[in-house]
Parts: structure tokens; sequence; C-alpha cells
């Protein structure tokens, strides 16, 4: 089965699916095209697979029918490991493959920059590298409860848009991207946090407000975001500010026997 390497040939097949291929689209910009492994099917539409191998395990992205998705997770067969990211149908023929553990339902959320309805800025600042300490202090906070930021890295703070608020100096409520691309006209916000005993003071939507605000003036044509499809309150905020659901996936961890 082939692998893919032109980036034209796989940016065709993403955009059969835009709003759910946003982050595999920021994957074709430079600096993470290096980490991708493109795998095809035939089909109409074709199916693709993407494992980005930035993360250990690598993250496995799914496009495509039933079919032609399960043909190419008979080719990917040996690996013994994977973060999931894949449509609820494809969930069926992974199980039958390995042992999916961690599994969490999601929802991929979309915003129209027409629809976009900014939150209260004020006292919201622009972050960068030098709030890293900051910023990883901030995160440390949602350890015990397992609620950090699973996939924060520096560089997304280097390349990215951050924004946080402080108070008495402390930062207690930040939110950022996954990944920004002015090229592909994609921006995935994550890494929203607020510190516990902050919460319920509208610092979310503060923040994510300000990065979504951002994405929109850099006229990116596709914003999108992850959430857990448990997390009613931050699904409110995510609405408030213009978000619409746009399809359930899940998230997990796939383990072959011995793994």
């Amino acid at each position: 089965m082939p692998r893919l390497v032109d980036r034209s040939h796989i940016r065709a097949i993403l955009e059969t699916d835009r709003p759910w291929s946003l982050y595999a689209l920021g994957d074709l910009s430079p600096g993470f095209f290096e980490h991708c492994e493109w795998i095809a099917a035939p089909g109409d539409p074709p199916g693709l697979a993407l494992l980005y191998r930035a993360f250990d395990p690598p993250v496995l992205f799914a496009l495509g029918g039933v079919e032609t998705v399960g043909a190419i997770l008979d080719e990917i067969g040996g690996e013994r490991k994977m973060y999931l990211s894949i449509p609820v149908e494809i969930l069926p023929l992974v199980k039958s493959r390995w042992a999916v553990t961690h599994g969490t339902a999601m929802w991929r959320m979309i915003l129209a920059p027409a629809a976009f309805q900014p939150a209260e800025a004020g006292g919201v600042d622009r972050l960068g590298p030098s709030d890293l300490p900051d910023l990883r202090r901030l995160y440390a906070d949602g350890a015990p409860t397992g609620e950090a930021p699973d996939f924060f890295h520096p560089s997304m703070l280097e390349q990215g848009v951050f924004f946080g608020i402080r108070e008495a100096g402390d930062l207690v409520a930040a939110a950022g991207t996954h990944l920004v691309s002015i090229d592909e006209s994609v921006g995935a916000v994550g890494n929203v946090y607020t510190r516990r005993d902050r919460r319920g003071r509208g610092l979310a939507a503060r923040v994510a407000g300000a990065v979504s605000a951002e994405l929109v003036r850099l006229s990116l044509s596709t914003i999108g975001l992850n959430v857990n499809q448990r997390n009613e309150a931050a699904i409110r905020v995510y609405e408030r500010l213009g978000y619409v659901r746009y399809c359930p996936f899940c998230e997990g961890m796939a383990e072959s026997e011995g793994a």
C-alpha cells in the first residue's frame, strides 16, 4: 500500500473533509511534515491514515470509509502502540486488531469566523517563550486530577498563539494553540487551562476568546478545537464564542498484545 510523500496529493485527500482534517492539514507544514507517515488506500473517496511520529507512541489519524481505512489498518498491523484520533465508525475496526484503553468520546468543534463572539478581553496578555516556566507551573496544577493538557510542547509557545491571565503575578489561566499554519490556513486551539482554585469566573472564556480572536485576525479559513464530550462547562464556553460541534470522534490508546 503506497506511502504518500507528495504534499499536493495528500492535501487533495484531506480537503475532502477539511474540518475533520484540521490537524492533519497543519502537519503538512515544515517542522511537522518530517514526522509524518501517510498511508493511502484506493477508493472513492480514497482512505488515508497518518502516523505522526513526533510523539511516542505515534498518533494515528484516519480519514475515509470503513473498508478503505480497514485495509490501511491491516497494513500497519505491526504497530505495537498508538494514540488514537479517529472517527467513531473506525473504532470497531481498531478494536478488532488492538486492545483499546483510555478511550474518550470527543467533539471536534469548528468556528465560523463570521459567528465569532469575542469574550471580554481585559487583563489578558500575550504569552511568549519567556513565560514557559509559569505556563508549566500552571499546567502542573492539573496533574493530580489528570486535567493537565496532554500534548503541550514548548515549541507550541514559540510558534503559536498563547494568551494568559495573571493575578498577583501568578499565571492563573491560559489558552493557546496546538498548531497554526498560515500556508494551510488552519489553526487549532488547545492547551486551555484554568487553575483549580480560580474556576467559575469566566477566565477560560477570556483566554480562549483571545486566542480565537487572533486566529480570526490572521484570516484562517478553518479554526477548530477538540473537547471531551463530558466537559459540558467547556463546551458551553466554546459555544458562546461561536464554535459549533462538527463531528464526534474517539481518542484513546491502542496496544497490541505484549506491548
